[in-house]
Formats: C-alpha cells, structure tokens, sequence
C-alpha cells in the first residue's frame, strides 16, 4: 500500500506542475498560431522550431495536441491508482481506463515523432531517425509504455474472468 501511495503522490505531484504548464501553453499557442510577427524559438524533443511558416505551425499544433493527450492519460492514470486506493482493482472501468491510456499515449509518441520526422524530412531535408536509448522520450520507449498499458488492461479483463468464474463456483 505504501508504494502505491507513493505512486499516487508523484502523479499528483507531476499532475499539478504539468497543469501549469498546460495553462501556459492554452495561453500561447493561439497567439503563437495567429500572430505573424511572433518570432519566439520554440524546442520541442530538442528541436528548434524559429520559422513562422504554416506548416511549422502546424506541427506545433500536433506537438501540442500530442502533449495535451499525454496529460490526458497522466489523469487517468491517477484515476485508475485512486481507484486501487479503494480497492476496487477488477473492474471493467479500470479495464477500460488502462486501454485508453495505452492508446493514448501510443497516439501521443506517434503523433509527436512523426510529425518531427516529417518536419526534418521537408523543412530541413533532412531524413533520417534518432533512437534515444536509456531516454524516457524515446519513441520506442513510449511506443512499449503504451502497449503495455494496453497489454495489461487484457491481463485484467483475463483475471475478471477468472474472478467471476471462482465466484460462481463457490
């Protein structure tokens, strides 16, 4: 229990700090996408967006989006651990809350590296692919965290199964 509530204070933790950062961003990002003049770098996965082309707009745009649905399964997932907190752990709702956060943050990890790659392929003809390893922003890392949550989230429908079937039984 002890570990879980540890679990839950870093989520909340990283929650609050990441909602802040989140205002700012609502904030900017309408007068960074409909200003002209604006000329602020702006890095995202250690690339420095300083053109103010449409197109770099938009793959800010997606980059953006691309964090909000990331903050959005940071939510959920405190959701799913207040939920363990009560104990209820094989529900359908967790089920369905761990598949949704995989996909989510698979959403999010292919969001984000394509449209950077995308970006450095017609922007800056440049082609070619980083594998970031022993980074938490890695692609491969988010794209695994992802279908891991997905992967569980079919180990708890298997074990409600189960459960549902022992108490039948007895």
């Amino acid at each position: 229990m002890r570990k879980l509530n540890i679990l839950k204070t870093v989520l909340d933790f990283f929650y609050v700090f990441t909602l802040i950062g989140v205002i700012g961003i609502v904030i900017f990002v309408p007068f960074y996408l409909f200003s002209s003049e604006m000329t602020i770098p702006i890095k995202i996965k250690g690339q420095e967006f300083t053109s103010t082309s449409v197109f770099s707009k938009i793959i800010v745009l997606i980059n953006v989006i691309s964090g909000l649905l990331f903050f959005y399964s940071i939510y959920l997932l405190r959701k799913v651990v207040g939920k363990f907190q009560k104990r209820e752990i094989f529900n359908t709702e967790v089920v369905q809350l761990f598949h949704l956060i995989g996909k989510l943050i698979v959403a999010s990890s292919i969001m984000s590296s394509g449209s950077i790659f995308i970006y450095n392929m017609i922007e800056k003809n440049h082609l070619g692919l980083s594998i970031d390893f022993g980074s938490y922003d890695s692609f491969l890392i988010s794209l695994s965290i992802g279908l891991f949550f997905m992967v569980i989230s079919e180990v708890f429908k298997i074990a409600m199964t189960i459960k549902e079937e022992n108490e039948q039984i007895i």
